[in-house]
């Protein structure tokens, strides 16, 4: 990027004479130009980001979002809203005030917003008894405040950020008659799709008044109005793009994570590439120290430039417990004693104020209840600072603020005694004590107001989750660390994405979380620009302007996430025939102290065992069984839900088999023709539509992301079936989700199996058995031998395979198919390849023995059925206990 933006820079010294002033969304450019040219250019030549542009022609000044929520709180009239909603504002105020930023950002016509969702909450309440029908609608009173908080802002000559920028768009005409003279020159460092409205508007405005510089093009262009016009939403699920320098590694643990970011940069430092030409992104914050920490054990000096949330720096569990530890105080009247073990264990309680003092061994001696008094504590504390925490008085606001400004002010007091080293804690408690002061001066200025300590808690955790820390740590030689989103100047020879899991890349995005607008109401006005078609176009670029990029993502789930792998991992695999790396030997063995669960099989579960062969043991059954005999015990024997969600790709094979189901359904007792297949052609995709949005207007968010693995997958398979009907195959459909079952003697017992056969057909004459699956598949035959076929049943690794030869057997025993066992059956899964293309996986039996590959039905009773017949035995067997299996 630097490249180009010093040929352009260039090219303006060289031709324009005008008075210029230099524009660009983000600090990183204006400070690059600035520092190497600013004393190239005339003396009037000015550098701004626009925000600073705007606060200049607007002459209004941008105040932080949580100053504006105070100040918001200020003048709030309680006889507005009833008592509740009064005073939980801080959980509802953050969220209307990102819904002004949105309206304002957005350009929205105001009225008609308001006139829409007042409406619309009237409706909801409305009641045909009129006595109890609602008098107090929430957004009328909220179209009151807009108004009112704009203008009190005005007043004082303050903005929030939405504000400006719709403010300052109506000053620009005005801004260019008088200053019709000079050129300004605007870069832009993300696709016009992604601005809100008010920068599309600024930007078509600067087109006519002078230069705009798209910097995410290969090539230099300038923005015209036709090309602003033209330029579309590009990279659509079709978008062909380049992966041939892109490799993704899955691993089992969160921290494996931290060696192979180390290993792939020793090698890289091997083949003597410079740390400075090295991007590092942690995707998930939390992994940033210990990322850092490994990298400078091997003596590489690292460039710092990340945001880091309050709420991921330890202090901020100091005051977290604090305010766990009051919230008891006023609901008990008492402390409880864990809360307080919280607090004075933590390790900046123990570092500054406890030190030597023995206060914790006194409490675990001298006292055992469950709770202690204040007068107890006060024994011990009295002349210690955490005094000031313990004796506030929960329901005076006033004196909670004063005590916790006391407090602050001493630990920070402490803090300083080394800067450098608390750098991140100085930063943090300074930002907090400036919030609780300015709260402190509205509480003082406001009467009648009856705040307690849940109020100012509900403060903190607002404040705690959503203000940032920009760490910048400069060094020119050294190893970069940015945020995902940040944009830099540098092309980096090698990019290292950590965390690049699903939630995480691209984050979630929750509305209920961050505003009170009813989606389809904020769909249909265009209100919101969260857009995770933003996330993936950055990620191409990243992708786009560096020599190696490397994707790490965590493929096991834990406490921290669901172990998915990011849909955009999904999206590039369809895309390309780009191969995933698993990293199958930890890095970091687990010697787990823990022994297995074993349960030993008592009569009560071989009675429950015996009723599920009863009503019926599937292929999926045996595979739980397989995979861990303890949740199978859970799950089937003890009937308990799965509290864990069900996975991006379980959804996904559902909704394709529900589709196929429909469009193969008419077909079925009849030959495939090109007729037929024209029209699922034309069928299918509002079908796909249909299936995935059931009561939803708009495809977006997961479903978006959803559509396009769905979409891909029905297409190509339609074109598999198409292309053997073009050579001339007959294909005869018989079955479609067939659900067959049948009984299989063991001993004295009469085992149920069942199962749904996806589809049985016969191909040229000869019936095939298939299976669909939706995971890529590597291999192009399976080949089961004599050596194998044990391990078919008890190893997962052949759970597909397993499946298969038991819904032969169900079709070798259907006395709906009649003469089956007369005649071999092609078995084989239907799966998608690297490249998106759907092929038949043929499951070869016995072909050693065999001249062919099929396989008749005394065959398979005497080669198949007795391991089937082994593993049900095992799981009924009352000799064999229930074992945990420890992965």
């Amino acid at each position: 990027m630097k490249k180009k933006i010093d040929k352009i820079v260039k090219y303006i010294l060289k031709n324009l004479n005008h008075k210029i002033i230099f524009i660009s969304k983000t600090s990183t450019i204006i400070e690059y130009i600035q520092n190497k040219y600013s004393s190239k250019f005339n003396p009037e030549t000015k550098f701004f980001t626009i925000e600073e542009f705007f606060e200049t022609i607007s002459g209004l000044k941008i105040l932080d979002h949580h100053s504006i929520l105070l100040y918001f709180f200020s003048f709030l009239k309680k006889d507005d809203f009833i008592e509740k909603k009064f005073h939980d504002f801080f959980n509802w105020g953050p969220k209307i005030l990102n819904d002004f930023q949105n309206i304002d950002f957005n350009m929205v016509n105001v009225e008609h917003f308001f006139d829409s969702i007042i409406s619309t909450e009237k409706i909801n309440k409305w009641d045909l008894d009129f006595l109890k029908q609602e008098k107090f609608f929430f957004w009328e009173k909220i179209h009151k405040y807009y108004y009112i908080l704009q203008s009190q802002l005005l007043k004082k000559g303050i903005a929030y950020h939405g504000m400006l920028f719709k403010t300052a768009i109506s000053c620009l005409d005005s801004f260019f008659s008088k200053n019709f003279n000079t050129k300004i020159v605007l870069f832009l460092v993300q696709n016009v799709s992604f601005l809100n409205q008010c920068e599309k508007i600024f930007t078509k405005k600067i087109i006519q008044q002078g230069l705009v510089y798209d910097l995410c093009e290969k090539n230099i262009s300038i923005f015209t109005l036709e090309s602003l016009k033209n330029k579309k939403m590009i990279l659509n699920s079709k978008t062909c793009l380049q992966y041939e320098n892109l490799k993704i590694i899955g691993v089992s643990k969160e921290i494996e994570q931290v060696k192979t970011v180390k290993n792939i940069i020793c090698k890289s430092i091997k083949k003597n590439q410079k740390p400075n030409k090295i991007l590092l992104i942690p995707g998930d914050k939390n992994l940033t120290i210990p990322l850092a920490h490994s990298i400078k054990k091997l003596g590489i000096n690292i460039f710092f430039n990340i945001d880091c949330s309050l709420n991921n720096i330890p202090i901020y569990y100091t005051f977290y417990f604090i305010f766990q530890l009051l919230l008891k105080k006023k609901k008990f009247k008492k402390f409880p004693r864990k809360d307080v073990i919280k607090v004075l264990s933590n390790g900046y309680i123990q570092k500054f104020f406890l030190k030597r003092n023995s206060i914790l061994k006194k409490l675990s001696i001298e006292n055992d209840s469950d709770f202690l008094f204040e007068d107890e504590i006060k024994k011990y504390l009295s002349r210690n600072d955490l005094w000031i925490i313990f004796k506030i008085q929960t329901n005076d606001i006033k004196m909670i603020l004063i005590s916790l400004i006391g407090f602050i002010r001493k630990l920070k007091k402490l803090l300083l005694t080394n800067r450098k080293k608390h750098f991140l804690e100085l930063n943090f408690i300074s930002k907090l004590e400036i919030y609780i002061q300015k709260f402190r001066i509205i509480v003082r200025k406001t009467k009648n107001l009856s705040l307690e300590i849940n109020d100012v808690f509900n403060i903190y955790e607002q404040f705690a989750h959503t203000e940032n820390i920009r760490c910048i740590r400069k060094n020119r030689r050294g190893l970069y660390i940015t945020d995902f989103t940040n944009i830099f100047l540098e092309n980096f020879d090698v990019v290292i994405i950590t965390s690049f899991n699903e939630g995480v890349i691209p984050p979630n995005y929750n509305n209920q979380k961050s505003s009170l607008i009813p989606f389809d109401i904020e769909k249909k006005l265009q209100i919101n620009n969260t857009n995770e078609i933003f996330y993936f176009h950055h990620l191409t670029r990243i992708i786009q302007f560096s020599k190696q990029t490397y994707l790490i993502y965590k493929d096991q789930p834990d406490e921290i996430n669901s172990g998915e792998k990011s849909r955009f991992i999904h999206r590039i695999e369809i895309n390309s025939k780009i191969r995933t790396e698993k990293i199958k030997k930890p890095f970091f063995p687990i010697k787990s102290k823990r022994l297995p669960i074993v349960i030993d099989k008592t009569k009560s579960i071989i009675r429950c065992l015996h009723e599920l062969i009863n009503q019926g043991l599937s292929p999926s059954s045996i595979h739980l069984y397989n995979y861990n005999p303890l949740l199978f015990y859970y799950k089937k024997i003890l009937k308990l839900r799965d509290p864990e969600k069900i996975s991006y790709k379980k959804k996904i094979g559902k909704i394709i088999h529900k589709i196929l189901k429909i469009l193969y359904e008419p077909i079925k007792e009849n030959l495939i023709t090109i007729d037929c297949i024209h029209e699922m052609k034309k069928n299918y995709e509002p079908l796909v539509k249909e299936v995935l949005l059931e009561k939803k207007e708009i495809i977006e968010g997961n479903n978006m992301f959803f559509y396009c693995i769905i979409k891909n997958y029905i297409e190509k398979f339609i074109s598999w079936d198409e292309k053997f009907v073009k050579r001339g195959h007959k294909i005869f459909l018989k079955e479609i989700e067939k659900k067959v079952s049948s009984i299989l003697n063991i001993g004295s017992k009469k085992i149920k199996l069942h199962g749904i056969i996806d589809r049985i057909d016969e191909y040229d004459g000869t019936t095939r058995i298939l299976d669909y699956k939706i995971g890529f598949s590597r291999i192009k035959e399976i080949n089961v031998s004599l050596k194998n076929i044990e391990n078919i049943f008890y190893d997962t690794n052949y759970v597909n395979t397993m499946q298969l030869l038991i819904y032969v057997y169900l079709w070798f025993q259907s006395s709906i198919l009649k003469e089956s066992k007369k005649k071999s059956p092609i078995i084989g899964i239907i799966s998608p390849e690297m490249n998106g293309d759907v092929l038949q996986i043929p499951i070869n039996i016995f072909r050693v023995l065999k001249t062919n590959s099929d396989i008749t039905y005394e065959n398979y009773k005497i080669n198949v059925l007795p391991f089937l017949i082994k593993r049900i035995s095992d799981i009924l067997d009352p000799s064999i206990p229930i074992i945990e299996k420890i992965y």
